[in-house]
């Protein structure tokens, strides 16, 4: 399984970054880090930049991620290659999603399936595609909670005791972990979901999900060729879902959970020291500490072995969390600088017979030359022709490309010093501009509390017209209804008095034609009875003349006859014109009582109307009341509400104006922090100039050397610490500023449409949305930005002021055993006399923080004797120091004793 030509191939490092959570945009937080477009480099802030393999924006999906940084991984797990991929980052900073640790079938073909789905489909598309192989895969699960290592495919409580092996041929090995062979992508997938849901899952402030555990999907591939079977490969991936990186002031973690905490950090810890001897070069050949942790032991073929191995390194972008993602980026930079000499894991005795069979070439291409090259050319001195042509050719490449990285690394010198020496000129210019941001803040406000002064005076003389003019409304609309209703009223009246008028006229004519009606009717029935006589009459007459035409003797009577039924016709034709004239009169009369009856209802229904409205007249009136004596309680109430709200309004201005005091009393010591911090800086570099050329010229002392440079480093790490503290006040304020915005903008409601009246409380409603609000949340926003800017700016001077290079070779200076002494006895006259407290006294924890590192750099015996006595003797030189004459205090003495170092 060995193989001394392996070739040298660095950890590949792959850096994601999530979008903003809601939870970080609630509270205000920005962007901290800006992506080159084109180029593999992420900036953080302004200054700090860091170059990786692959970096994906927020904006880059998962399939952009597998494409990108895994799928190259795959091919070479198909040639015999180990491969891993590893996810590390803080809590909550997307590493289980990337990874696809809670996939479940239900997510299929969708855009947020992870890392590992994606490469199960793979792997059985590629398996589909190699017909000369026969494939075996198997799969295992595990998680490392609290230093155990946990079988997540074993479904039984009682699960085996799981321990680690290490074969000097086969590697790392896992006694008693399941491991199951799958024949499908379903097989497959279904062991991933049965392993994550058993995973140790739990709830932080950072995370309502956080992975407890470290988590290793491990898939085993081996080929057989289907012709001899003794040939064989056997290559793993390992895909690693590392616990994030906590702090449990952030986290709030107790209990169970922060012991959780402790021992994801150890083993975080372990792998950043594993990490750390692999890839600084100081430390090449040292020993690595594998063994720290069963993280790292389980690791170790993919760090520095046997390996292609990829990290993706996920950081969050919000600029709350910048210390955790700058340490995110160092430990990603860090791993790139890992060497991992990957192989071909064939099967022992395979790879025995093709060292065998090349070595008998090779010396068969010996013999010939031995002879001259007598013997004819075969194919394998052929072979060896090209093999020498082909080094050759390379040989001349990797010279023309060392000669053009030489070049480029030139280049980019020239361009860093140049930044360096741009840099400087940038930083007044942006203390000006925070200055005048200042200034402009200052005068913003007092414009504000001029036009807010106004602004309640002008609301207070719009509510009292509005309720006037409201009252008044409604009043007027009263007045013209009642004027209205007694209008109708008064119509009503007249013509009900006319109606009634003529109906009692037609009453009179009617009574006036009763006699009259009586006597047409008897003269009716007369008129009758002698139209009945005259018909009889005349049909008696008829019936003579009809007789008499046949007697002549009564001719003369005849005539008379004749001449009486003329006369019968003529008093007929009378009798029936006066029976019409009588018809007609009854016709009439019959006309005129329908219409005094019709008359009389109408009369009816209009009493009924105007009795109604009268009633309605009376309730109107009641209501009207009823309605201006509740107006006026309501009034009365709202007076009072209102003097409640000036006292109110008084107590928040009173509120908001020690507010205000305290905010510009911290935007001023952040300020004056600021620039501490910066003259701190700019000591530090001049001191370093003095004392480059100092040690050319020979002219200062170590003690003076000594002595500017503590007093510089002291100064520098007070600064440091009074910025830390200045920036988490910072965020908190941003927070509260958020947390402000979000409740305002929650009470910005879309007005209602107007109504001619409103109720009092619909009033109030209308008032109070009319409220500047929108310009309470301009002025908040705007006072967060500044909150933004100003740390952002505090974040560059402490990442500036803290270094990781600079605190690494901080306690280079200090040489000697003399040196160490001297920086001692400084420090003790720098803390100078102070009053006893009563507790027993401990050292501050500066001169222990000098001590530590004094301890932990040095490599002189006598040094390190000096240094482990330092603590002891500290109460002794304190009481000495208490004993001695007073003297002037130090900017040291004077920051310890206010309490600015801790």
């Amino acid at each position: 399984m060995t193989n001394n030509e392996a070739k040298v191939i660095p950890v590949r490092v792959a850096l994601r970054c999530r979008p903003l959570v809601p939870k970080e945009l609630n509270e205000g937080c920005e962007c901290c880090l800006t992506f080159s477009p084109g180029e593999p480099q992420v900036i953080v802030g302004t200054e700090k930049a860091f170059t990786y393999d692959y970096v994906f924006d927020p904006m880059a999906e998962q399939e952009e991620v597998f494409t990108v940084a895994v799928s190259p991984l795959l091919s070479g797990l198909f040639k015999g290659y180990h491969a891993t991929v590893l996810a590390y980052g803080q809590t909550g900073s997307g590493k289980t999603f990337s990874m696809g640790g809670t996939y479940t079938s239900a997510q299929e073909d969708q855009p947020c399936v992870g890392v590992i789905p994606r490469v199960i489909q793979r792997i059985f598309q590629e398996k589909d595609k190699g017909g000369s192989c026969d494939f075996t895969l198997t799969v295992s699960y595990l998680e490392i909670y609290n230093e155990d290592i946990l079988d997540l495919l074993c479904p039984s409580k009682d699960k085996p005791a799981i321990s680690i092996r290490e074969d000097p041929k086969e590697g790392i090995k896992i006694v008693g972990l399941t491991e199951r062979v799958v024949r499908s992508a379903q097989e497959m997938v279904a062991c991933l979901e049965l392993g994550n849901s058993s995973r140790t899952v739990g709830s932080t402030a950072m995370n309502a999900e956080s992975s407890r555990s470290h988590a290793i999907f491990t898939i085993t591939l081996e080929q057989r060729r289907s012709k001899d079977k003794s040939d064989s490969m056997v290559s793993k991936l390992h895909l690693v879902d590392l616990a994030g990186s906590e702090r449990q002031k952030k986290t709030k973690a107790e209990g169970d959970r922060l012991k959780e905490g402790i021992s994801i950090n150890r083993g975080l810890l372990a792998l950043g020291n594993v990490i750390s001897a692999l890839g600084e070069e100081s430390k090449k050949g040292t020993h690595v500490p594998y063994r720290d942790s069963k993280v790292t032991r389980l690791l170790q073929d993919s760090l520095g072995r046997n390996s292609h191995t990829l990290m993706i390194a996920c950081v969050s972008p919000a600029d709350s969390n910048i210390e955790e993602t700058i340490n995110t980026l160092r430990y990603a930079d860090r791993a790139r600088k890992i060497k991992n000499k990957p192989i071909v894991n064939m099967d022992p005795r395979t790879a025995e017979t093709q060292r065998l069979k090349q070595q008998v070439q090779e010396l068969q291409v010996m013999l010939l030359h031995a002879r001259g090259g007598v013997a004819p050319v075969t194919e394998s001195s052929e072979n060896v022709n090209n093999l020498v042509e082909k080094n050759r050719s390379l040989q001349d490449q990797n010279s023309r490309l060392c000669r053009e990285l030489s070049e480029t690394t030139g280049q980019a010198a020239l361009m860093f010093e140049k930044i360096i020496m741009v840099s400087p000129g940038l930083q007044p210019s942006h203390m000006c501009k925070l200055d005048l941001q200042n200034v402009l803040v200052t005068l913003e406000d007092q414009e504000l509390k001029g036009k807010v002064e106004l602004m309640k005076s002008l609301q207070d003389v719009i509510l009292e017209l509005q309720v006037s003019d409201v009252t008044g409304g409604f009043t007027a609309h009263h007045a013209l209804r009642q004027a209205q209703m007694s209008k109708e009223l008064m119509e009503l009246n007249k013509v009900l008095a006319l109606k009634e008028a003529f109906v009692k006229k037609m009453c009179q004519n009617d009574s006036q034609l009763e006699p009259m009606q009586s006597e047409h009717q008897h003269n009716m029935h007369s008129l009758q009875a002698s139209v009945d006589s005259l018909l009889k009459e005349k049909e008696d007459l008829v019936l003579a003349l009809q007789s008499a035409k046949k007697d002549t003797q009564h001719a003369k009577l005849s005539e008379q006859r004749r001449k009486r039924l003329q006369e019968l016709e003529g008093q007929l034709v009378e009798m029936k014109k006066k029976m019409t004239e009588q018809s007609k009169l009854l016709k009439l009369k019959e006309s005129s009582v329908r219409g005094v009856s019709k008359l009389m209802s109408e009369i009816q229904s209009m009493k009924s109307q105007r009795v109604q409205l009268m009633r309605q007249l009376k309730e109107d009136t009641e209501k009207f009341r009823v309605w201006k004596s509740q107006k006026d309680k309501e009034v009365l109430q709202l007076k009072e509400k209102d003097r409640k709200r000036q006292y109110e309004i008084m107590k928040l201005e009173r509120d908001f104006q020690k507010q205000a005091n305290v905010l510009r009393r911290k935007t001023e010591e952040a300020a004056a922090a600021n620039k501490r911090l910066k003259d701190a800086l700019q000591k530090r570099s001049e001191v370093s100039d003095k004392r480059r050329d100092g040690h050319g010229r020979g002219m200062e002392t170590a003690a003076s050397r000594v002595k500017s440079w503590l007093l510089n480093e002291v100064e520098l790490l007070v600064s440091t610490e009074e910025a830390r503290r200045h920036l988490k006040d910072l965020l908190e304020d941003r927070k509260i500023l958020a947390h402000d915005i979000s409740q305002l903008k929650g009470q910005l409601q879309p007005a209602p449409r107007s109504r001619r009246t409103l109720i009092i409380s619909e009033l109030e409603s209308k008032v109070g949305q009319e409220t500047p609000i929108s310009k309470q949340v301009e002025n908040l926003e705007t006072e967060m930005g500044l909150r933004s800017a100003q740390i952002a700016d505090l974040q560059q001077k402490v990442l500036a002021a803290d270094n990781d290079s600079r605190a690494k070779h901080r306690w280079d200076n200090i040489n000697t055993v003399v040196e160490a002494k001297c920086s001692l006895k400084i420090l003790m006259a720098e803390v100078g006399p102070a009053p006893r407290p009563p507790s027993p006294p401990r050292p501050p924890p500066c001169l222990t923080l000098v001590v530590q590192k004094l301890t932990s750099t040095s490599s002189e015996a006598k040094l390190t004797e000096a240094v482990d006595k330092t603590e002891v003797q500290w109460r002794r030189v304190l009481e000495l120091t208490q004993k001695m004459a007073p003297c002037k205090s130090s900017p040291f003495q004077k920051k310890y004793k206010q309490g600015l170092i801790h």
